[in-house]
């Protein structure tokens, strides 16, 4: 394949790079790859299923597929929007991500009842994907549902990274950081696990509700003053973390038999977009994997990456997952503010106009926009700033998702089922 010459090739390039990514981590087909090539698994015993995430319903269809009527029971809990297709046999909640609300609470409360009767001789097949720490949710008392609603915003909009958010929230539930898997008691527990957590950390992915850990409030107060939120934090947080409490220190404690299993993660992804680019015959360049920090900073040296790197490369690649300290009024995700920033930075970089850059979430979802994030150059932003839009001043203000909404150049892929952080993707055009 040649490079593209315009800008909507380049374009449709990107979203061909995308599909083909998605399909590589699909929740179904890997849950059903892993139940079929490892039927020792569940050693035969009919199973109780929870599926937790925003891939709760997907990965319910996996386990349908190879298990079918041998399921006991089974239940998801997913966010809101995501459980169409979702097996008939199944009781299906839908809760707020990535702000607990109530109706998480009164879900988990049943999966609790679900595995308080269970037995020695019962297995349970837990099924995580990210957005699990929102979703299933019980306040450790004196906490509230009104505290964690006032204390998740505050991190979220520090910046704060989802191992540092969930190091707080496993210190103020019942159900994070092993406490589901302490209910699950003498029965055996399976955990599969679609990751979207960089690195793969079982007790951060969900904030890991049937794995064990040893609590750290200690580690929860620092981050509280690291992200200078403290001030702001309900004082039944800050008291629960600076109580010793010995009962919360003896959250779960898993059999030899317990299984955990991570199916998918960023580095799937990113590799089958890489592999995909290279079927074409486009020479490509993966930058990095598992990149954190704050969006604006990363796609400044991206933008490095794209001004030094050798001619001969036709697509450049990182994985990943960016954060947002927010501190203007506008709306926009992660991926829209590390696109602005970008096409920004590339305006003024040698060379620039000869790319087109784009940020995608992996589960449609970019921060309060209503898209998977971007697809954008520097000529489209110097063309846009011409018709009157400020991209200075949105980016300055947070303001990406509603300047990106006016220039037509956001990606809408709605809910995609799967969720394992994100992609960024440059593609160098003909001259």
């Amino acid at each position: 394949m040649i490079r593209p010459r315009t800008f909507e090739d380049a374009r449709s390039l990107v979203q061909s790079l995308l599909a083909v990514g998605l399909a590589s981590v699909d929740p179904r087909q890997k849950v059903v790859g892993c139940l079929l090539s490892n039927r020792d698994l569940l050693d035969r015993v009919d199973p109780v299923v929870i599926a937790i995430g925003k891939a709760a319903t997907a990965m319910s269809n996996g386990a349908c597929d190879v298990l079918g009527d041998r399921i006991r029971t089974g239940i998801i809990l997913t966010k809101d929007g995501h459980s169409e297709n979702a097996p008939s046999s199944f009781t299906v909640f839908e809760a707020s991500h990535p702000v607990p609300d109530q109706r998480g609470l009164d879900a988990t409360r049943s999966i609790l009842d679900t595995v308080d009767a269970m037995g020695r001789d019962d297995l349970a097949l837990i099924l995580i994907s990210g957005g699990g720490s929102a979703l299933l949710e019980l306040p450790r008392p004196p906490v509230t549902l009104a505290d964690l609603q006032a204390t998740t915003p505050l991190l979220l909009k520090a910046g704060a990274p989802i191992q540092h958010l969930n190091a707080v929230r496993s210190e103020l539930s019942q159900v994070k950081g092993g406490g589901l898997r302490r209910r699950i008691g003498d029965a055996r527990c399976v955990t599969l696990i679609l990751s979207d957590v960089l690195g793969n950390d079982p007790q951060v992915i969900a904030s890991g509700p049937t794995v064990a850990r040893r609590p750290n409030p200690g580690e929860a107060l620092r981050l509280l003053d690291h992200y200078r939120v403290t001030g702001n934090i309900p004082r039944s947080v800050l008291d629960a973390l600076r109580r010793n409490d010995v009962q919360h220190a003896n959250m779960a404690t898993p059999t030899d038999d317990d299984v955990f299993q991570i199916l998918a993660d960023n580095d799937v992804f990113v590799d089958a977009i890489n592999a995909e680019a290279e079927r074409l015959r486009l020479r490509t360049r993966i930058v990095w994997r598992r990149q954190e920090g704050e969006a604006s900073d990363i796609a400044s040296r991206f933008v490095k990456y794209l001004t030094d790197i050798e001619d001969r490369i036709d697509l450049v690649i990182g994985g990943g997952e960016s954060t947002v300290t927010v501190s203007g009024a506008g709306s926009g995700g992660r991926n829209t503010e590390f696109a602005l920033a970008a096409g920004l930075g590339l305006i003024d970089a040698a060379g620039g106009d000869q790319w087109v850059v784009a940020s995608i979430a992996s589960d449609g979802q970019d921060g309060s926009v209503d898209a998977a994030g971007v697809i954008t150059s520097a000529t489209s932003i110097r063309h846009n700033a011409a018709a009157g839009l400020d991209p200075r001043a949105a980016l300055h203000d947070n303001d990406s998702g509603g300047y990106f909404g006016k220039t037509g150049e956001l990606v809408r892929t709605g809910p995609t089922g799967t969720n394992v952080n994100d992609v960024c993707i440059a593609v160098r055009l003909a001259r």
